[in-house]
């Protein structure tokens, strides 16, 4: 399974454990010995030998990734118990005083600072059961798109932990890539020197590097599952549509949690990005590119701190989206898949019930009447449409609160006029209408057999404030963000909330692991739960987890507005 990230990100890899392990010696810390090192891992997790930060490729400053390989041999045995550096972050809580308290609790827990980043950062992390193993992902950073709290969140053992108490192990793997504009810059120049879309690049190298190694890890190659969390999923998504939807044996089932097919306009959106960063750091003339590539990192890393981030105005509208180039993202996700180039393989996709909550609390400072909302779309999302194009779209969100997120909560939660209204979109735009789009052209393509399950989780946060210590007790003061984004990868989906006190977690990791091991994620033992159906258009049959106890519920909340915004992606894009 595959953890990515791009807003908050996650991308990993879940590959299905062999039979028996091989090519670790035994002793009180694990060792292995790849073709290009040896490497010491640790088993501070019981049941689970952990190789952590090993590099898997190497790249120059916007430049391409080279697969690493037997001809950079290591000398000596290198340490493989710590996570490696995070790439460099577009740090949000210095850029987001504004918020003050209220989001306080959540960027304590999903959103703090990353202390160790560099660009010698393309590293990758294994962990399995002592006697095998899956997954791949982001593991040393969390907040602007490849993000992770070191041995918190993302954190792959207790995943394999529960597939070893469900008889069924996995191999985690998880992987650093670079994000912002050291792997997102989009532009002419960039696209001419053939090194767009690095994000990408990055993990498609940590798939070659899992079809080379995972075995020796005790993984099965031909079972790799991806796992991805926000800008991780739409990466997925977008990894679907790449090679005309041929994935090249690198991947076989998938996994997205909040995040689906992208409608994202060419490279030329997002010039002013590049020009932005090659004037702030004082490469406005000459070769722009060749002085992006030497310039002082520091200069380099302050600069990127300046860009609106999604804790902004700009809301989810960042420029770190991966861009057409006409080469290798050759075409808009959207229009790639309309073609019937995207994978055939089985996937799970859903959403949170609130995605847009978390992304639209400081645009609703500015945001008071149709106007403002009408202004917000225009600005952040559709420069180039007409007036009345723009209210065709907007004239779709009632200004009722009580239709807005979070959902079923009547007149309550609504901190501004306009702040359930603007939450109710964005989560629509950009995480739910994507996933309708995958789930409704596949299901068209081939009919019906390609295995498609999705489903929507609901939080609770009462229940996290039980928590001991206290760690989590200030969410229950965040009613307005409701089942808010990144919240199950935080919580659930890597055990930071037990199993013991959640069923959100031992529901959501019982799931995934049964769809990693049997492409069916009813397989997981537990008694309770209903059988979760695969997605069809017209049963539309749709997984709730919830901590009251799962129930099946029929996907066709909000019908028209994101059919709107399918039927017309080729107007609506960003």
């Amino acid at each position: 399974m595959f953890i990515l990230s791009i807003l908050t990100l996650c991308l990993a890899a879940l590959i299905s454990a062999l039979p028996q392990l091989g090519g670790l010696l035994p002793g009180s810390d694990p060792e292995v010995t790849l073709d290009y090192g040896t490497f010491r891992g640790n088993r501070a997790f019981s049941g689970v030998s952990s190789f952590l930060g090993m590099p898997f490729a190497k790249a120059g400053r916007l430049e391409n990734p080279t697969l690493i390989s037997a001809a950079d041999k290591l000398s000596g045995i290198q340490d493989a118990a710590n996570y490696g550096k995070a790439c460099p972050q577009q740090e949000l809580i210095a850029l987001n005083q504004e918020l003050g308290g209220l989001l306080g609790a959540v960027e304590q827990v999903a959103f703090a600072p990353v202390s160790q980043q560099g660009e010698d950062c393309l590293t990758i992390n294994v962990q399995i059961p002592e006697g095998g193993g899956f997954e791949l992902g982001s593991s040393a950073s969390l907040g602007s798109e490849a993000t992770a709290v070191q041995g918190l969140i993302y954190q792959g053992a207790r995943l394999v932990q529960r597939s070893v108490e469900m008889g069924q192990p996995i191999v985690f793997v998880s992987a650093n890539y670079r994000v912002n504009a050291f792997g997102g810059l989009a532009s002419q120049e960039i696209t001419d020197a053939g090194v767009s879309n690095l994000h990408l690049k990055d993990q498609r190298t940590a798939m070659e590097w899992i079809q080379n190694y995972i075995e020796i890890f005790g993984g099965d190659k031909s079972r790799v599952t991806l796992f991805g969390e926000s800008a991780g999923s739409m990466s997925i998504a977008t990894h679907m549509v790449l090679n005309d939807g041929n994935p090249d044996g690198l991947f076989h089932a998938a996994i997205m949690a909040s995040g689906g097919i992208g409608k994202f306009r060419d490279y030329h959106h997002k010039q002013p990005t590049f020009d932005f960063m090659a004037s702030c750091t004082g490469c406005g003339t000459g070769d722009k590119l060749g002085c992006l590539r030497s310039v002082d990192y520091n200069k380099f890393y302050n600069c990127v701190q300046q860009i609106p981030n999604f804790f902004t105005y700009s809301s989810t509208s960042v420029p770190w989206y991966p861009r057409p180039d006409g080469k290798y993202l050759v075409d808009s996700p959207h229009r790639l898949l309309r073609e019937g180039k995207v994978a055939n393989i089985p996937y799970i996709i859903g959403d949170m019930k609130d995605e847009g909550t978390l992304f639209s609390v400081v645009p609703q400072l500015n945001i008071t009447d149709d106007a403002d909302f009408q202004s917000f779309w225009k600005q952040n999302f559709f420069q180039d449409l007409t007036p009345e194009q723009i209210q065709a779209f907007t004239s779709l969100y009632s200004q009722d609160p009580a239709d807005g997120s979070p959902y079923d909560t009547g007149d309550a939660n609504a901190i501004g006029p306009q702040c359930k209204r603007v939450a109710s979109s964005v989560g629509d735009y950009t995480f739910e209408a994507g996933r309708r789009d995958l789930l409704n052209y596949t299901y068209a393509l081939r009919q019906g057999s390609q295995k498609t399950y999705t489903y929507q989780q609901q939080q609770s946060l009462y229940l996290l404030s039980q928590l001991p210590g206290g760690l989590l007790a200030n969410l229950t003061n965040l009613p307005v963000l409701g089942s808010f984004h990144v919240s199950d990868v935080v919580l659930n989906s890597f055990g930071l909330v037990p199993a013991a006190l959640s069923k959100n977690t031992l529901n959501l990791m019982s799931t995934y692991i049964a769809f990693v091991n049997s492409q069916d994620p009813n397989n997981h033992g537990l008694e309770g739960l209903p059988e979760w159906p695969t997605w069809d258009p017209e049963g539309k049959a749709m997984f709730k987890y919830q901590e009251s106890g799962p129930v099946i519920i029929k996907d066709d909340y909000r019908e028209e507005q994101m059919e709107f915004v399918n039927r017309n992606a080729d107007t609506y894009v960003y």
